[in-house]
């Protein structure tokens, strides 16, 4: 069995899974099927403490389409993986679920500014890979939101980059997140408070978890 060492070395050994660094970049291409109440939106990426969020998101008519730079989330996660395994995207990689959660603002509140409206979970294991790609995966992901009639469809891109010779951590810190602006990162103690709460008709256990990649 081969092992991957801290040096990013490979090694061989009779150790379990290899833990291993990766950079996801998940990018928000567009959101569908609205309520029309909801104009001002953040989406964020969370597990335990570690958070990713896009900056604020302007919806018309019920669709959004934010641009790059403000529908773009970044996180750097540890993922396990079975030593030996295809290098194929999300081979031998061991289930880890992120939550995805619909932010709406209130620009004018002078309290609870942010509270989600929605959430949904994605399993990032299944989009990491070993071999070095600028093409990102298209996936959808469908959530149930707040005062709306039918599910709300989220199109995002995620795109894995190994970091092989990563020596930093992924905790619970600042410097672990990126993907955030200074408005975000000021606000991130709030938003993080808001994620436990949910407005009326939202019920988080309803959350509609992505299916399995089919097989290329």
């Amino acid at each position: 069995l081969s092992l991957i060492d801290s040096e990013g070395d490979v090694q061989e050994g009779d150790a379990g899974p290899e833990a291993l660094k990766f950079e996801f970049i998940v990018t928000v291409k567009s959101l569908d099927k609205l309520p029309t109440k909801y104009k001002h939106l953040r989406l964020s990426l969370t597990k335990g403490g570690k958070l990713a969020s896009t900056k604020e998101i302007f919806a018309d008519r019920q669709h959004a389409e934010p641009s790059l730079s403000d529908g773009t989330m970044k996180m750097i996660c540890t993922m396990y993986r079975t030593p030996g395994a295809s290098s194929r995207a999300g081979s031998g990689f061991d289930e880890r679920l992120y939550k995805l959660s619909l932010m709406r603002i209130n620009p004018r509140a002078m309290r609870e500014r942010e509270k989600k409206i929605g959430s949904s979970f994605i399993n990032l294991a299944e989009y990491a890979s070993l071999e070095a790609t600028n093409v990102g995966q298209d996936i959808k992901v469908t959530m149930k939101v707040a005062e709306g009639t039918e599910p709300t469809a989220v199109q995002l891109n995620i795109r894995s980059t190994w970091l092989k010779n990563y020596k930093g951590g992924d905790g619970d810190t600042n410097s672990d997140i990126s993907g955030m602006n200074v408005e975000t990162a000021s606000q991130a103690t709030s938003v993080v408070s808001s994620l436990n709460s949910i407005d009326e008709g939202d019920n988080e256990d309803d959350a509609t978890p992505v299916p399995p990649r089919d097989p290329p």
